[in-house]
């Protein structure tokens, strides 16, 4: 025989080896079959769900409180939303309460006595074994699949991953956006009932004292007052804001300290009587009778707090959008179900392929027996000659 084998010649290798390659072959596909059959089942359940993603803008609006609050408002991408989804349900956190929750210790066949070690074992077979989650960029969907030896555990097992994933999105995650809205809540609600407060007062004073009006001199007094004091309120809103932004050395908690005192400084010259900032036609603050002086203060009080809330409700307002728009979110397309067919084992594709490589195998022995033994066979002899020989 020639060293280049060709068809011919392995059409008869086989044929003069034929039991053995018979042989061979038969005894992997039964055993191909029998271990199919025996084998346990697994079912693979699976569940697809979109990340949710606002649109871009929700209008033109910048101002120096939202920029310390964390910046303008912006949209997370669907990619990066994804890939938290799948980062938390991966997370340690996520796999110990699955573990828990289904009892995998004990799914799994863990015997060992130490219970950390049992659960990190429990935990790495979950995320190895059962658990798979990824992201398709097509298509910009999530799947999340579980495949165990039962129908209901692999439905149930993703079904606990989708509940606990948006309990974790509503509860856990603490973003800027919610804690800017939860800032300005708390000031408007302040500022509000302080507004209501002055409201009385002023109904109150208005009644025991018939009515008393201010000439233009004190509106104007009112008016220039009230602006300033505005201003350093706002001032004193946008450093306490800071400070739970920033570190005490920073530049802008510096800048917003400094800007407080200057308008402090601005509202000490306009109470006092000689005042630079007030024009000689404004009557001054300390020269009012007593009882405009009153009336004078509430409705300076008023202006304060009608400004403050101008200035502060439509932040607020816009805080709340941005906070929803922080939170990730998501919508499921196709929830898990029980599966109607199984996963593996694959019958037909395991005696295949079983069957396939017994075949080649039995072929390659066939080979090494008629190179090695057969064509070979008088040197073989000979070495075991050469090797029982007596000395």
């Amino acid at each position: 025989m020639n060293n280049d084998l060709g068809i011919l010649d392995l059409a008869l290798l086989i044929a003069k080896n034929k039991k053995l390659v018979i042989w061979l072959t038969v005894i992997a596909a039964i055993s191909s079959i029998t271990y199919s059959l025996i084998v346990p089942k697994h079912w693979k359940s699976t569940a697809t769900i979109v990340p949710v993603s606002e649109g871009n803008d929700v209008g033109a609006f910048s101002t120096n409180l939202l920029d310390l609050a964390g910046g303008s408002l912006f949209t997370t991408s669907k990619a990066e939303q994804a890939i938290d989804f799948i980062t938390i349900m991966k997370s340690r956190t996520f796999s110990q309460k699955v573990v828990d929750e289904f009892k995998l210790i004990k799914y799994f066949k863990i015997t060992s006595e130490d219970s950390l070690e049992a659960r990190e074992v429990a935990v790495r077979s979950l995320t190895t074994k059962v658990l798979k989650a990824s992201y398709d960029e097509e298509s910009q969907v999530v799947r999340i699949s579980a495949e165990t030896r039962s129908k209901t555990l692999s439905r149930d097992i993703v079904q606990y991953y989708i509940d606990n994933l948006a309990k974790y999105n509503l509860s856990n995650r603490m973003s800027k956006g919610k804690q800017k809205r939860e800032f300005l809540q708390l000031q408007v609600n302040k500022h509000m009932r302080e507004a209501d407060s002055l409201g009385l007062a002023i109904r109150d004073f208005q009644v025991k004292n018939r009515s008393i009006a201010l000439d233009k001199q004190t509106e104007a007094m009112v008016s220039l007052y009230g602006e300033q004091s505005a201003e350093y309120i706002k001032a004193e809103i946008e450093y306490d804001l800071a400070r739970t932004q920033y570190a005490e050395n920073s530049p802008t908690l510096l800048t917003l300290a400094e800007k407080k005192k200057v308008l402090s400084q601005k509202l000490k010259e306009i109470e006092s009587s000689d005042s630079k900032l007030v024009p000689r036609y404004v009557m001054q603050i300390d020269r009012i009778p007593d009882l405009s002086m009153q009336y004078a203060q509430m409705m300076i009080n008023v202006e304060i707090k009608k400004k403050v809330i101008e200035y502060l409700y439509p932040q607020f307002e816009l805080a709340k959008l941005e906070e929803l728009k922080d939170l990730p979110t998501f919508e499921v397309l196709d929830p898990p179900q029980l599966a109607g067919l199984r996963s593996k084992p694959k019958r037909a594709i395991t005696v295949i392929l079983s069957t396939f490589a017994a075949f080649m195998i039995a072929c390659c022995l066939a080979l090494i027996k008629e190179r090695l033994f057969v064509q070979n066979s008088d040197k073989i002899q000979e070495i075991i000659r050469t090797v029982f020989a007596r000395k």
